[in-house]
């Protein structure tokens, strides 16, 4: 592993821990709003599926925005980028609360969600600049926090000052972010390797193609099980039409090329997407099971999902001392078998299940998240094509943004169609099980294939010449 040397500094302690507010932001506002939404149907007189959108489009403009800002911060270093989504996430935060509208809440959404999402590229691209992959943990642990803590804050928030509260506690961060990053930031901190993949402008033409194609991919996942064949169309035609592209621009926004030729890159990315489809299955559809079938109400049901988000954090400050002694692949590979065993686990729940049972099948939910959520991130950075670490951030946080929102759907889909009776729990944790299954054989299959790679660079190595020595 590489050391933290490139962070002794203090000036550039700080400018890390700056970016880490930023990169919290994403997950707070994001867990926050779930304790809102009932306070703004009332104030705003809004139905229940006009304000779910203040959730979903968060997703949907993050999970887009994410690579571009990502893609924005390889070329032009983090700090105008930094300071201008803290600047956009400020502004939207100051405005929300004085809506008079629902759907101009969710605009404001949309511009926070875009806002924040410059954030976690800006940190990656500054610590591949630094040599300091030692911080990824800290990185990791900051998002994790931040995702526990966001419910809990959110209901303080809202209890003190109503749903603007969860706006107003943005401006103290964003504000004292973006004057501290304007003034300590670098310019540019672009990765030393980067010679070899060009600096050119953004590549708008694929940008459009990308946020098109991902907003209809995204659209059919929302709908499931309903097949949407319109969406299904556009999302086909226009992601073909921009992998086509990608390829044959001379300085594209994804260098389909360089991601797919960097073994073990695609991977990552992909287990990524079924690990989050498997944890935000149980973060979203375990709470419906506790009040339609145990006849718990919203706070009791609320605890009992608590342990899952609060080990997670316990686990990955444990999973970043680890990572010291064991190699990320190693710890993936425990990871995923302990996720298994935490949702087979599930498959034996029922009526009669006592609750200290309910809040130790948590527990081991939560710790292969916050694990699997650090090595993973670790393995993301280490395999990422040199001059494209912002790049490929941000295509890892969408693929945690596509896991939860396909959560949502696999939710939907093995919902009841009567609403009045009760959530057949079997069906869907015989759901997640496949999906955990599917999990833990990729990352067993990535383990082996990276230690064939290792393999593979040791044999090709020129052997190490002896010298000095004497003839006999």
């Amino acid at each position: 592993m590489t050391g933290t040397a490139g962070f002794g500094g203090r000036r550039d302690a700080v400018a890390l821990a700056v970016l880490m507010v930023g990169t919290l932001l994403a997950p707070l506002n994001s867990s926050m709003v779930a304790v809102a939404l009932y306070p703004v149907q009332q104030d705003l007189d809004a139905s229940l599926g006009e304000v779910t959108w203040m959730v979903t489009s968060f997703y949907l403009v993050a999970c887009v925005a994410q690579p571009v800002m990502g893609r924005v911060a390889d070329v032009t270093g983090p700090r105008s980028l930094f300071v201008g989504g803290m600047l956009l996430a400020s502004a939207a935060s100051a405005a929300a609360p004085f809506v008079t509208d629902v759907w101009a809440l969710v605009v404001c959404r949309c511009l926070l969600a875009v806002g924040v999402s410059t954030s976690f590229s800006c940190a990656l691209v500054l610590v591949r600049a630094r040599g300091g992959s030692g911080q990824l943990g800290r990185i990791a642990v900051v998002n994790t926090t931040a995702g526990a803590v966001g419910p809990v804050l959110g209901g303080l928030l809202t209890d003190w000052a109503g749903w603007p509260g969860i706006f107003w506690v943005n401006l103290p961060l964003t504000v004292g972010a973006l004057l501290v990053a304007a003034r300590l930031l670098p310019g540019r901190a672009r990765d030393p390797r980067a010679d070899a993949v060009p600096a050119a402008g953004v590549d708008v033409i694929g940008v459009l193609f990308f946020a098109a194609g991902m907003l209809a991919l995204l659209r059919v996942m929302l709908t499931l099980p309903r097949a949407d064949t319109v969406s299904v169309a556009v999302a086909a035609v226009t992601l073909t039409v921009f992998v086509v592209w990608e390829t044959r621009c001379r300085a594209p926004f994804v260098d389909v090329s360089a991601l797919w030729s960097q073994r073990g890159l695609v991977p990552v990315l992909a287990i990524f997407v079924l690990f989050n489809l498997t944890y935000y299955s149980a973060f979203y559809g375990l709470p419906q099971w506790f009040q339609g079938t145990l006849g718990l109400d919203a706070a009791e049901a609320g605890l009992l999902v608590l342990p899952i988000a609060a080990t997670s954090v316990v686990a990955t400050v444990a999973g970043a001392r680890a990572l010291r002694v064991s190699s990320p692949e190693q710890l993936a590979c425990v990871s995923a078998l302990l996720l298994l065993f935490g949702v087979a686990v599930l498959l034996a729940f029922d009526a009669s299940t006592p609750r200290l049972v309910v809040v130790l099948a948590g527990v081991l939910l939560g710790v292969p998240y916050g694990l699997g959520n650090l090595v993973m991130q670790h393995q993301m950075y280490e395999r990422a094509p040199a001059g494209l670490t912002g790049l490929v951030g941000g295509l890892f946080q969408s693929a945690r943004y596509t896991g939860a929102i396909l959560a949502v759907g696999l939710v939907g889909a093995c919902a009841p169609s009567d609403p009045s009776a009760a959530a057949d729990l079997t069906t869907f944790t015989l759901a997640m099980t496949v999906v955990a299954v599917l999990v833990a054989v990729a990352v067993v299959a990535d383990a082996v294939l990276a230690r064939r790679r290792v393999a593979a660079i040791r044999w090709a190595a020129p052997p190490r010449t002896v010298t000095g020595s004497r003839a006999d």
